[in-house]
């Protein structure tokens, strides 16, 4: 079993470098920020392409207020598109960000899970060439999937499909 692991770690990492090549060093980037549905967030994203990126985050509104009764916790997966001129961290100033992001929030007794599908446009705002500050806004599209109420409180329905989804974040190429 230990040497059928070596075999498949050698193998990917023998594949990645052939397929990528050794041209683009920074292919992973950190992010750090806040934004509405998110909380404060934190991830990682790795640059499958020069102008595609793939995320995961997870965030939390960390129970400060005006949400400190919340128990907010949020996950989410994202993909980013970039276009427009070229940045000193070598990607485009705009780009297109799909959200798929599954989030809680609520108190014990009464506890919502989303699902929801956030479509933002953003800038980057290139601070060095590895580091940025990313800006971005756009709908969300919001699914319940479940929700917990005690049973003595009137059931309650969630009444915004669609929200706005914003967010700032620092993020750093490594």
């Amino acid at each position: 079993m230990k040497e059928t692991t070596k075999i498949l770690l050698l193998f990917t990492v023998l594949i990645s470098h052939s397929a990528f090549g050794q041209e683009n060093e920074n292919r992973f980037e950190t992010k750090f920020g806040y934004g509405y549905y998110q909380g404060f967030n934190i991830g990682l994203n790795y640059f499958y392409t020069d102008k595609l990126k793939v995320g995961l985050g997870v965030g939390s509104h960390l129970n400060l207020p005006p949400l400190e009764h919340e128990n907010h916790f949020n996950i989410q997966i994202e993909n980013t598109l970039y276009f427009g001129q070229l940045t000193k961290q070598n990607i485009g100033g705009w780009y297109f960000n799909q959200q798929l992001m599954y989030l809680e929030q609520g108190q014990s007794n009464d506890r919502w899970k989303i699902v929801s599908l956030g479509l933002n446009i953003g800038r980057t705002i290139p601070i060095t060439e590895r580091l940025g500050l990313d800006l971005e806004l756009g709908p969300a599209f919001n699914i319940v999937v479940d929700l917990e109420q005690d049973p003595i409180v009137e059931k309650s329905v969630w009444m915004w499909p669609v929200l706005y989804n914003g967010r700032v974040q620092l993020t750093y190429k490594f």
